[in-house]
């Protein structure tokens, strides 16, 4: 599965690709895996953004990361796992928060 990170200042995001051993989505559709980098939110203050990282020079995250939904709501919650074909998590507009863009209400 692919996970797509837009928040910049994650540990996790390397070019927009999560490297997160393990990732947990909240009911309330939050990236609990998220964990704030404050190098790179110094970076993101400095230079205004962290951009994408064309793929080719990325290696692509596409392992068997564990991802577990709390979002009962989502047409991909399979008992409590996401059974999409990856997900993007993108930035809310707050400092340490984190949301998964591609919930989708039943």
């Amino acid at each position: 599965m692919e996970i797509r990170c837009k928040k910049g200042n994650c540990k996790h995001n390397t070019g927009c690709s999560c490297s997160a051993h393990t990732v947990e989505i909240s009911r309330g559709t939050d990236c609990n895996s998220y964990v704030n980098d404050q190098i790179k939110s110094d970076l993101m203050i400095e230079n205004g953004n962290i951009f994408q990282v064309a793929e080719e020079l990325v290696a692509r995250n596409l392992k068997n990361v564990p991802l577990e939904c709390r979002a009962r709501n989502c047409i991909y919650n399979n008992q409590e796992k996401c059974n999409a074909n990856g997900i993007t998590v993108i930035d809310d507009d707050e400092e340490n928060d984190a949301d998964c863009a591609t919930f989708c209400e039943r």
